[in-house]
């Protein structure tokens, strides 16, 4: 149907099925390969993940991977819309807040490839309770579901009528009481890779599972876990509860260690998810798929401090500082890891510059399917299959707020000279970090770390002549990168726009690109085919465009005559996408002719990157773009307001977004690529 992949060539009849299997609040340092094993081997208390040191021994280690925000619900959010905190519709502590109505998530996309989707363990974006689930995951695209559903439910390991369980969209917590949660996803997801294998052989699977491990409380098993894995060890469905043992069993390698309690819960916990780890990757070499299916393990944000888990006893923010709910390192610096035998060379490791945001777009290209333009992520299938092409992120975006203490809250603010959160953004650009916390006005300062030097962030840069023209760059993506949300209010929001310094520019229209093609949604057009660009005067399409399925691309710098706010008016019979630096001001894959799409933004005076993407299916196309602001009444954007650069004309359309280099000089389109 759509574009095929260079995943899709290399592995041969369809494409693999995906196992993307998310931890919760386990941090950077929680992995023996990424941090627990050098803790034991200098003789310091340690923790083992036999399981997953195995697995990153098969295949690739991501060690500059990004959540997008440090808690659990938008970090979510982020993964399955594909956006970054920017843009996503749940932010800061929007806990069960529901996806929107119609919202694009990674199992939509993937059931365009014909994949069987199935979402095991915890959701916490489908609603709160009594509210009849309006984003249950069975209405977000997959096909089947067994887990909880609100955030709250998932502060216990042994679930019950209090705290149901839901196969499908019956509830069933009652019949499980007396079973640990993480044992009972790790045997369901068993349950399902067996069933779909003997029933659908040669149809592909997206399960998207996610522990409630190693989040609070404390809870541990009722007993060992079953010898053997795989097949005919291991975890088998159903399970049998433990209602006299449960919450008492310790592993034998932590029962006798000189730790507290908490240490010994806390080590246990996380074993056990790497056994259930374990045995899952057992059961696809077992069933021999396993060179069928890539594997992909991450945690949703960085270690916790609460419910007895405290990131100080285990170092469980690796070499990094701070944690859960934190913007520095420690809080959004996660453990990644991607396997897929005879595709994915083992025993590699990339420091490429990567975030949660990026699985949509490369799970799309590994399926066959364009990447959608909403999504603010890159596909990472270059660097997994150590090929060349990979585009490269100009920066990583996240803000969050969050105005509560605990005391090891107190220990990182100490270090870092600061007396809480608050509101906090960080932009990662290059080997540096750009953070502010308690942001009161849009002129709190950043602080700049080297987090490749300095991966504690112990030495603020932010004063050093050298790094000005950088911290001009990241404060300006401090408004640039994102829209803002009604719904988590910034004291930055009202910010216009700063304009960019671009040399060169030509005035007289705008860089049009045109393809040939049909898309479920409005494609990303850096992940197509080049295309001739050609400079039109206005937003108008040609003579020939008709009754055939097309996409075009726009794009160019908006020249605007005074400071203020700016209002853009679009009109589309199908799918429409309107930028401003990195700002995604419309955000439409179905619209409706004759049914306008307004956005507002304040603009300083000057040159500002603007970008729309539009798709057309049949009929006669529908589209027009107004613009009015400070001094200019509504009118179509006219040619002697819009500029190219001599590069653009070519080679504009070949860049994932408006900007993306918004704040450099003299931007080069290319530059991400």
């Amino acid at each position: 149907m759509l574009g095929v992949s260079t995943a899709l060539a290399v592995a041969g009849e369809r494409p693999p099925n995906v196992v993307f299997i998310l931890a919760d609040d386990l941090g950077y340092g929680d992995v023996g390969c990424f941090y627990q094993n050098a803790r034991h081997a200098n003789g310091k208390p340690a923790f083992s993940t036999p399981n997953l040191d195995a697995l990153a021994k098969s295949g690739l280690v991501l060690r500059q991977h990004y959540c997008a925000a440090p808690v659990c619900a938008p970090a979510r959010a982020s993964l399955m819309t594909g956006q970054s905190q920017g843009h996503c519709p749940i932010r800061d502590n929007q806990f069960d807040k529901p996806l929107p109505n119609g919202a694009l998530t990674l199992p939509i996309v993937l059931k365009q490839a014909d994949y069987h989707t199935v979402a095991i363990g915890k959701w916490g974006l489908g609603g709160e309770p009594g509210s009849g689930w309006p984003a249950h995951p069975m209405r977000c695209g997959f096909d089947d579901f067994f887990g909880f559903m609100a955030h709250k439910y998932g502060h216990v390991y042994y679930h019950d009528a209090q705290h149901p369980l839901m196969d499908g969209l019956r509830e069933v917590g009652a019949t499980h009481e007396n079973v640990y949660s993480t044992d009972l996803f790790t045997a369901r997801a068993k349950k399902f890779i067996v069933d779909h294998h003997r029933a659908h052989p040669d149809q592909p699977f997206f399960m998207y599972l996610a522990y409630t491990a190693i989040h609070n409380a404390l809870d541990v098993p009722g007993g060992p876990y079953p010898a053997g894995a795989g097949i005919h060890g291991g975890l088998q469905w159903p399970l049998v509860p433990t209602p006299e043992t449960r919450n008492t069993w310790i592993h034998p390698d932590y029962q006798h260690q000189p730790w507290t309690k908490e240490m010994k819960r806390y080590a246990t916990m996380a074993r056990r998810l790497d056994d259930g780890i374990g045995d899952v990757l057992q059961l696809l070499a077992d069933l021999h798929i396993e060179d069928k299916t890539l594997v992909v393990f991450t945690s949703d944000n960085g270690p916790a401090n609460e419910g007895g888990a405290d990131p100080r006893l285990f170092d469980s923010w690796g070499p990094f500082d701070g944690f859960k709910r934190d913007c520095f390192e420690g809080g959004v610096r996660e453990p990644a890891i991607v396997a897929w035998p005879q595709h994915i060379a083992a025993g590699r490791t990339s420091d490429l510059i990567s975030a949660q945001y990026d699985w949509m777009a490369t799970l799309a290209e590994l399926a066959g399917l364009v990447p959608p333009a909403h999504s603010d992520g890159v596909s990472l299938l270059p660097t997994l299959l150590d090929k060349r092409g990979q585009r490269r992120h100009p920066y990583v975006y996240i803000e969050y707020f969050h105005g509560g203490k605990n005391a090891a809250s107190a220990d990182v603010f100490a270090r870092k000279h600061v007396t809480g959160r608050g509101q906090q953004q960080m932009v990662r650009i290059g080997e540096f970090a750009g953070v502010r916390t308690q942001i009161k006005n849009a002129n709190k300062p950043l602080r700049l770390y080297n987090v490749v030097t300095d991966p504690r962030e112990d030495t603020d840069l932010s004063a050093d002549v050298e790094h000005g023209e950088l911290l001009r760059r990241m404060t300006d993506l401090l408004v640039t990168a994102r829209r803002p949300d009604a719904d988590a209010p910034r004291p930055y929001d009202d910010v216009p726009l700063p304009p960019v310094d671009v040399k060169r520019a030509a005035p007289g229209g705008w860089s049009r690109a045109i393809v040939d093609g049909a898309w479920p949604w409005a494609p990303d057009f850096a992940a197509l085919p080049p295309a001739g660009d050609s400079v039109v005067a206005g937003v108008s399409l040609p003579a020939t465009a008709s009754d055939h399925a097309f996409g075009a691309e726009f794009r160019g710098y908006l020249s605007v005559p005074k400071d203020g706010p700016y209002t853009f008016t679009a009109e589309s019979d199908h799918a429409l996408h309107l930028w401003l630096h990195d700002c995604h001001l419309i955000d439409a894959d179905h619209c409706q002719a004759g049914q306008p799409l307004s956005a507002s933004v304040p603009l300083r005076a000057g040159l500002h990157p603007i970008r729309l993407v539009y798709t057309h299916e049949k009929g006669d196309p529908q589209l027009g773009l107004k613009y009015s602001g400070a001094g200019v009444s509504e009118q179509p954007i006219p040619a002697a307001a819009m500029f190219t650069t001599q590069a653009g004309a070519a080679n504009n359309s070949r860049s994932n977004s408006s900007t993306k280099s918004n704040s450099a000089a003299q931007p080069n389109p290319n530059a991400h690529r």
